[in-house]
């Protein structure tokens, strides 16, 4: 499901978005399932728009988005940089 961009989705729906896009179930986000959640969120370039904010959620530097920090991290960008209200 793609939902229009700059709008307000619950917590629960957030999180299953996230569960389809982790092809390989390991509830770790890399740039491709980042790419693809950006792309169900509505958001237009999304590939680019990953490696941007790969590199300002990924704070260990593994290439993935992982545990409740990183979570919180891009949830905030996501409402900072796109208008995008998970609540």
């Amino acid at each position: 499901m793609v939902i229009p961009p700059c709008s307000r989705i619950s917590m629960k729906r957030f999180k299953a978005l996230l569960k389809e896009v982790d092809v390989n179930g390991d509830s770790r986000i890399n740039m491709h399932e980042l790419s693809e959640l950006l792309r169900r969120l509505g958001l237009s370039n999304p590939r680019w728009r990953a490696f941007l904010l790969m590199r300002q959620v990924d704070t260990n530097g593994n290439h993935t988005i992982e545990g409740k920090f990183e979570m919180k991290i891009l949830i905030k960008h996501l409402r900072e940089l796109w208008g995008i209200v998970i609540s």
